[in-house]
Order: C-alpha cells, then sequence, then structure tokens
C-alpha cells in the first residue's frame, strides 16, 4: 500500500513537474542552483 501510494506520488512528480536538474545546474550543486547559497568556501564571494 505505502509502495503503490509512493509510486504515484514519484511519478506524478516526474510527470508534470520534473525532478533532475539540467547538467549545468548539478555539476554547480543544489545548494548553489537552489537555494543560492555555496556549500564550500571556495565558491562563496564573500569571503
Amino acid at each position: 500500500m505505502a509502495f503503490g501510494g509512493g509510486l504515484l506520488v514519484y511519478g506524478a512528480l516526474k510527470a508534470f513537474v520534473g525532478i533532475r536538474l539540467d547538467a549545468e545546474d548539478e555539476f554547480n550543486g543544489t545548494d548553489l542552483t537552489i537555494h543560492k547559497i555555496s556549500a564550500s568556501a571556495e565558491r562563496e564571494p564573500l569571503w
């Protein structure tokens, strides 16, 4: 029951919204792409 519900929700999200980033955003990482913050000091412009 839970597996079927999870599969339904995952399938709906994948079909309507998309759950993957494009290649450049994957390379940059989700911290920088989605949240606009850096996960490491090398990429932080204010350091």
